[in-house]
Parts: structure tokens; sequence; C-alpha cells
């Protein structure tokens, strides 16, 4: 388990992986800025408005070393990249790993108030079908650009 995630208790818990180019060499934080930062602009407005709106989530400056699309980094290492936001009812942990043969994405959110859990369950449906994609598209977006 991640640094990120010790001693984390969590009530929602999925994870998305898409194959690992044998010449992607990328950083776990180069992994999540391709996902998110490098989603195509619509699905980042998408992303960015259901964060903000739906889920209340703050956000820290974006461009930032310390953050990636405004989620704090919390935690590094050499194969993994964890971030968190928060709402006044949700705590949210995505964790990024590079792993031999794959990328892996991993949310893990905490329903700080019971509200949470009449919330998450039906965004969680829209996320369900949203961050596959944007994994996928951040994973062979680098089967083009890495030498």
């Amino acid at each position: 388990m991640p640094n990120g995630l010790a001693g984390y208790h969590y009530d929602y818990n999925d994870r998305f992986a898409a194959p690992r180019a044998a010449s992607d060499d990328r950083t776990p934080e180069q992994w999540a800025r391709a996902v998110f930062e490098d989603a195509p602009r619509p699905v980042r407005w998408l992303l960015m408005s259901g964060f903000r709106y739906g889920l209340g989530l703050r956000f820290g400056p974006r461009p930032s070393s310390e953050h990636v699309l405004g989620w704090a980094i919390i935690d590094r290492s050499p194969d993994s990249l964890t971030v968190e936001s928060r709402s006044w009812f949700l705590t949210s942990r995505l964790v990024f790993r590079i792993e031999a043969t794959c990328l892996t994405q991993s949310t893990y959110v905490c329903y700080d108030r019971r509200i949470a859990a009449i919330i998450w369950p039906p965004v969680s449906l829209l996320h369900r079908q949203i961050v596959p994609r944007i994994v996928q598209h951040a994973a062979r977006r680098a089967k083009r650009h890495v030498p």
C-alpha cells in the first residue's frame, strides 16, 4: 500500500489500469499530470466542474509543482504519487502507480459526513465511465511521444 494511504480509512475504492509501453519512462507525477492535465480540454472542464460544483472539492493553485490539476500532492515515492482533495463532506485520495506492465490510477473516497453516502454513489457511476477513458488516453499518448 502506498505511504499516502497508511492509516487512511476509505468507504469507496476503485482502480483502473492501462498497459505500459516498454519505452514509457514517465515518473508517477508525470503519469498523474498526463491523466488529468493532458486530458482533452472538454474532459478537463467536465472533471473540474464535477469536482468543484458537484462534490465541492477544494483545490490548490494551477499550475503548481505541489499540485496536479489543483489536487495537493501528499506523498511521492519512486513508483507512486498520492494526491488529495477535501470537501465539507468527503475526502478523496488518488494514487497513480507505475508498475512493470501497467500504469494505474486508484481512487479512495472517505465519507466524512453521512451525506457523502448519498451523493457519492450516483457520482461514482459517472466517475467509472470517465476515469478509465482518461487513463487509457494518457497511456496511448505516451506510446506516441516517448522515444
